[in-house]
């Protein structure tokens, strides 16, 4: 079989994995993932590897691509250009280890928030410390925003949440119940004083869904027709076909 660009990525892990003093780290043999096939099998079914493969192709992606999935998410068109952050969002927002976004795009005049789920479930808490992101991000720029945070997961809404949440109206109901002064006092010091505003940010988030099959069919759509054989379009379909490989192999495209 003819490798993707994903399995390049998931041999460069294993290989630290089995020789880890390329970065100063000692190989610790007793442990759970001692043969190659274990780790083979346990690194294609991290969510933090799916992550890194999203995240990967989103930066490689075209802007265009962003933009489409924006509106699938929320039904709503955006034009602002957004800037995609990573690891260092919690240097960049000074969020004292507050919390840790799967995806965030900050533009102008929104901050989109994308929160990825393979098997561990959400919880309000979760949902609680999107909105503080948001309240981080309008406290660097001095200036508000429209916020937005979507859920990429299997299957349905409900599926997402222990409690089983039939929909974002739902969610809204459970998080209006929250004492959000008692969060915001467990939250870094410099958020407290700004509860006012936390609320509102709270109350107008827009919240959606959309399943990795969704979000294949939106991505397949975008690969270039075969009879285009310009370098670009055969980077976009390698790009893409390696992507939805991935979802496949992890059996995230079934409907039920």
């Amino acid at each position: 079989m003819t490798m993707s660009w994903l399995d390049s990525y998931y041999e460069a892990v294993e290989f630290f994995y089995w020789e880890p003093q390329h970065i100063g780290r000692k190989k610790h043999v007793p442990g759970e993932f001692n043969t190659f096939e274990k780790v083979h099998k346990h690194l294609r079914q991290m969510e933090v590897t799916l992550n890194h493969n999203i995240n990967q192709f989103l930066l490689l992606a075209p802007e265009s691509l962003r933009f489409r999935l924006f509106h699938h998410f929320f039904s709503q068109n955006f034009e602002a250009l957004f800037e995609m952050h990573g690891r260092g969002v919690d240097t960049t927002f000074n969020l004292a280890d507050a919390m840790q976004p799967d995806f965030l795009f900050v533009s102008r005049s929104e901050a989109v928030s994308i929160e990825m789920k393979v098997g561990a479930k959400s919880s309000l808490a979760q949902v609680l410390k999107y909105a503080l992101l948001g309240l981080a991000v309008e406290l660097r720029d001095g200036s508000t925003r429209r916020h937005f945070l979507g859920f990429l997961g299997a299957r349905d809404f409900s599926h997402q949440w222990k409690e089983k949440y039939r929909s974002p109206s739902d969610l809204k109901r459970a998080l209006s119940t929250v004492d959000l002064a008692v969060f915001l006092h467990r939250c870094p010091v410099r958020f407290r004083k700004h509860l006012n505003r936390f609320e509102e940010i709270l109350d107008h988030l827009a919240i959606s869904f959309m399943s990795y099959r969704e979000f294949a069919e939106i991505v397949r759509a975008e690969s270039p027709a075969s009879t285009d054989i310009s370098p670009g379009a055969e980077v976009y379909r390698n790009l893409i076909s390696g992507l939805l490989l991935e979802f496949e192999r992890r059996n995230l495209l079934e409907r039920n």
